[in-house]
């Protein structure tokens, strides 16, 4: 537990764990489009992550910690989190890594509105100048790092971006889901659930409209990327992604996804040989600079203990 005025080291690790685990997805989706469709992939990938919570989900079951109101609450940041993910899985097929990285994250101002708006406690951060300047600096390197040198969008692009649009407001409703509606639940407990949930739609999805027999055609290499990812882009960053709402709050979560762009760009230069210009690698590093402002600003709020503040 920490003191108003403190850092919370857990929720800043959760935070960074977050960014760096995220920037990673849009790189691994890509290696997936000239052989499985997205409904495939997202019926490989998020079956996996629920299987992989279902032991310490089962565990805390027994030990009584899961309070049985979860299996509705739980619908509630189910719903958009499906859309969401539906529609990134197809992203890949219009969009290069880059410009996901950048367009993906175009959406956090709604997060952040809508956590103002509704989670009083999370307010005092408009009286913080760190979150501010944090703001400011994380959108300038932001903007900078995605307009530079970046060309109009053509035929099929519009197509993807229209796509991504809809799954960041997915996203966006998210987040905000989790915290409104299962305040209180252990992220470990929470997730679980809520993959287990959306399983279940990308299985249905994949049975109908995608081509799983595909995957009988694929090497044991391709498998093993394939299921890689879903530990790193899901069962991993989704649970500290609710560890930084729980202890940091909605506002500061979603405001720290903006550096996700930084280390999307760089895994799409060091392994898609897509280049980056001077300006975008000055506008990363004001961007990396914006975040650790925003890291700080959490300094003024009261502490996050168990997705309540105190």
């Amino acid at each position: 537990m920490k003191s108003k005025g403190s850092v919370d080291m857990i929720g800043t690790a959760a935070l960074l764990g977050l960014v760096l685990f995220s920037s990673t997805t849009p790189a691994f989706l890509r290696l997936f489009i000239d052989e499985l469709d997205g409904w495939t992939t997202n019926g490989v990938r998020y079956p996996f992550a629920a299987l992989l919570w279902m032991g310490p989900l089962i565990y805390q079951m027994k030990k009584g910690r899961v309070n049985p109101r979860i299996w509705v609450a739980a619908l509630v940041p189910t719903i958009p989190n499906f859309i969401g993910q539906a529609a990134w899985a197809w992203v890949p097929y219009y969009l290069d890594v880059s410009r996901m990285g950048f367009l993906s994250r175009s959406m956090v101002a709604c997060s952040i509105v809508a956590a103002l708006i509704f989670f009083r406690d999370e307010r005092p951060l408009l009286r913080s100048p760190r979150f501010w300047i944090g703001i400011v600096l994380s959108v300038g390197g932001f903007t900078a790092m995605s307009l530079a040198g970046a060309a109009m969008p053509t035929g099929s692009e519009w197509l993807g971006i229209a796509i991504l649009v809809t799954s960041s407001l997915g996203f966006g409703l998210y987040s905000v889901g989790v915290r409104y509606s299962l305040e209180g639940t252990r992220p470990w407990v929470a997730f679980p659930v809520i993959c287990l949930y959306t399983s279940v739609g990308t299985i249905i999805m994949m049975a109908t409209l995608g081509e799983p027999g595909r995957l009988q055609e694929m090497s044991l290499s391709f498998i093993g990327i394939l299921l890689l990812s879903s530990i790193i882009g899901i069962a991993s960053a989704h649970v500290c992604f609710y560890m930084s709402i729980e202890r940091l709050g909605v506002t500061l979560a979603s405001s720290g996804m903006l550096a996700v762009p930084f280390w999307t760009y760089l895994w799409a230069f060091l392994f898609f040989d897509e280049s980056l210009t001077l300006i975008q690698w000055i506008g990363g590093i004001v961007l990396l600079i914006g975040g650790g402002y925003l890291i700080s600003a959490q300094t003024a709020l009261r502490p996050f203990v168990l997705g309540q503040a105190k």
